[in-house]
């Protein structure tokens, strides 16, 4: 594939596809439109859409693509989870007598999508639940949950342990007081126009009016100098969320907890997990985290261009896992040795230090 047709592709497929060009492998644009990709090396080919390929089991993509479904698997496996129940657009009447014993805040959320559509975060009161399942979910079926008080993460994590971690920290601007928030918002949104990093435009749509109007904030207030003034609820990066790189702030347990996802799911070869957590440098104890949502098809741009922080080479990760005879040639010359000769110099290296 050629840099002009790399260019076509999606930022998260374009790593992707560089990631395995670097490698020696062969890999053909097989239909534009859907990013559909044909990877070759010697005799071992992979049909690629998304990030998806022969080593994700079809059962997993399916089972995770539905959150509610999702949330009792991980439940019966001892995952701590938002206590929530799956609704009719028939049954709202039942949804908030739901939500009014869950006690509030909870979340109001489509049991499927992506990049936070639709999805109603902080909600505090029965008014407002009612008001926000009559306008938007007329004909789908929704979950109403118990709103977890943490912050949000995205652990991407492979079967052979190798993971990166980010802090999605929900959209923002800063005062410099002098300016309106509306102006904030503007000024920052051309920067992120360079796209030299994951940021996305920040979105201004009916959630953050909402929100807005709870803060009790409008688009003509002055925010005071360095004043950080939040935009809406959820954190999401397509909506202007500005991810930060934990991989080496967070404690051990949080990764033990991501493993124990994986293999509830069995032979998945890695998961991108939302991750919410009131301390992710403490143990992670049950009542310190919350898996909200997993992600079969995760992304990899924001781990490899955080706003914040060090970049994880995700696709690295996965070219490791859908092409792992690449992982072994490389491990076996790293050092430019034989794994037997190099094992030998590290011996002698060792007796000598004794």
């Amino acid at each position: 594939m050629n840099k002009d047709e790399l260019a076509l592709l999606h930022s998260n497929q374009r790593h992707f596809v560089e990631e395995l060009q670097k490698k020696g492998i062969e890999v053909n644009i097989v239909n534009k439109d859907m990013e559909l990709l044909c990877a070759k090396l010697g005799n071992h080919v992979e049909w690629i859409l998304d990030r998806d390929s022969s080593v994700m089991p079809y059962s997993v993509s399916i089972v995770c693509g539905n959150k509610f479904l999702t949330k009792k698997i991980l439940e019966n496996g001892g995952i701590s989870v938002p206590k929530g129940e799956l609704f009719s657009p028939n049954q709202k009447t039942s949804a908030i007598l739901f939500a009014e014993k869950l006690g509030y805040p909870v979340v109001i959320k489509p049991v499927f999508g992506s990049h936070g559509d639709n999805v109603f975060m902080n909600i505090d009161n029965m008014e407002d639940a009612y008001e926000i399942l009559n306008n938007h979910f007329f004909d789908e079926k929704f979950i109403v949950e118990k709103e977890f008080l943490g912050k949000e993460f995205r652990v991407f994590l492979t079967k052979d342990g190798s993971y990166a971690v980010l802090h999605r920290d929900p959209a923002h601007v800063f005062g410099d007081g002098k300016s309106t928030i509306k102006e904030l918002i503007e000024n920052e949104n051309e920067k992120r126009l360079e796209r030299k990093n994951a940021l996305c435009p920040i979105v201004i749509d009916e959630i953050a009016k909402k929100y807005f109007s709870k803060k009790h904030l409008s688009l003509v207030d002055i925010p005071r100098k360095d004043e950080k003034i939040y935009l809406r609820p959820s954190s999401n990066v397509a909506k202007g969320g500005v991810c930060e790189d934990y991989t080496d702030l967070i404690h051990p347990s949080v990764i033990k907890n991501c493993k124990n996802v994986l293999d509830i799911f069995g032979t998945v070869p890695y998961l991108g997990i939302d991750y919410m957590s009131s301390d992710i440098t403490a143990v992670q104890t049950s009542d310190k985290y919350s898996i909200v949502e997993v992600n079969t098809v995760p992304g990899i741009h924001m781990h490899m261009n955080p706003a914040i922080g060090k970049s994880r080479n995700v696709a690295k990760m996965l070219v490791d896992v859908v092409f792992p005879e690449t992982k072994e040639k490389r491990n076996q010359n790293e050092q430019g040795f034989t794994p037997i000769l190099w094992s030998l110099l590290q011996a002698k290296q060792f007796i000598r230090k004794i």
